[in-house]
């Protein structure tokens, strides 16, 4: 995060900062290392356009019914938009929009993943079709683990699937209030994450895409119908540094920032050194799980785990994809990656 500009002295806390005339920045509490999710408020007419929702837990709930609440000052949500399907993007969608009677905002690939996701914790055959990719990843199942990874505890924290779900497309506009705002589509975190541009105000909604102190997750899971994370990540950066004027980058987590060009920057730099990394620790075969105990510290929780297996899983993908690695499959054994 070198170099860049953080504009606004003190995130909200416990409450809302206005960004500009009609936006305000929220935060809503996250558990674990994360801490927090940022969401927007846009004034939209009489009510107002939120974008992204927190994560059904109780402190997220008690804190749209305290102060952060109270950012609405007794107007309504009339539209929201969730940047992607992920519970602290999404987890308070269904309750939100039940209680404002709101339509929700997603993409057809987020729409079709948070789908997917839900049925699958219903379903064992799904659940244990799941477990069966991250077998194939290398990956020794404890209970602990089946628990994440059959999404056991998905209904916790997320609310549901919203009854009035849109699909949003790449290039519409969102009129809000005197703004308008365009929706790009990116891959990479997920399969369709949406991002809001404002040129007339130089403002972006990044959600998880560019984030200033770290780099989202950029897996590989067996849900997912992207077949190269990695390279659609770090594709989806020339569209963005083409931004003009360069925005305010008003991020899911950390501080909003000037600098989105050097913090592209920053991000591919960082993925070009893991690559050439995991293309080091390839030159003996070795499968998606055991590099994650290569790349990442030893003592991650069961959630930390899949993550990391995926992140490894993506970049052993992107490795072989572009002939730099080759994949090895024998029946009955994990797949691995060795040099090509």
């Amino acid at each position: 995060m070198s170099g860049l500009e953080f504009p606004h002295a003190a995130p909200p806390v416990g409450g809302w900062v206005a960004l500009v005339p009609g936006v305000r920045w929220l935060r809503l509490p996250v558990p674990g290392g994360l801490r927090h999710i940022n969401v927007w408020l846009l004034e939209d007419g009489p009510g107002w356009t939120l974008v992204d929702t927190g994560m059904d837990v109780p402190a997220a709930r008690a804190a749209w019914d305290g102060a952060v609440g109270a950012a609405l000052e007794g107007r309504a949500v009339t539209r929201i938009v969730c940047t992607h399907h992920h519970p602290d993007h999404a987890g308070l969608a269904a309750w939100l929009a039940e209680r404002h009677g709101a339509p929700v905002y997603m993409s057809e690939p987020e729409a079709m993943l948070l789908r997917d996701l839900r049925a699958t914790e219903l379903d064992p055959a799904l659940a244990a079709a799941r477990l069966a990719g991250f077998e194939a990843a290398g990956l020794a199942i404890t209970p602990e683990l089946e628990s994440v990874l059959s999404l056991r505890n998905y209904r916790r924290i997320v609310s549901g699937v919203p009854a009035d779900l849109r699909i949003l497309a790449d290039g519409e506009v969102l009129a809000a209030g005197s703004r308008r705002w365009q929706v790009r589509l990116v891959a990479g975190h997920t399969d369709g994450q949406a991002l809001l541009y404002s040129a007339d105000s130089a403002l972006l909604i990044a959600g998880d895409q560019v984030l200033p102190r770290i780099s989202s997750n950029v897996g590989l899971y067996p849900e997912r119908r992207d077949p190269d994370p990695v390279g659609s990540f770090l594709g989806s950066f020339v569209g963005l540094a083409a931004l003009e004027p360069e925005p305010l980058v008003l991020p899911s987590h950390g501080d909003v920032f000037h600098g989105l060009r050097l913090r592209l920057g920053q991000l591919a730099a960082h993925h070009a050194s893991t690559l050439a990394e995991v293309e080091r620790l390839a030159e003996a075969p070795l499968t998606a799980a055991a590099l994650a105990k290569r790349l990442f510290r030893p003592d991650l929780d069961a959630l930390n785990r899949m993550l990391a297996v995926g992140e490894a899983h993506a970049h052993l993908h992107h490795l072989a994809l572009h002939g730099r690695l080759r994949v090895l499959e024998a029946p009955g054994e994990p797949r691995r990656y060795a040099s090509a």
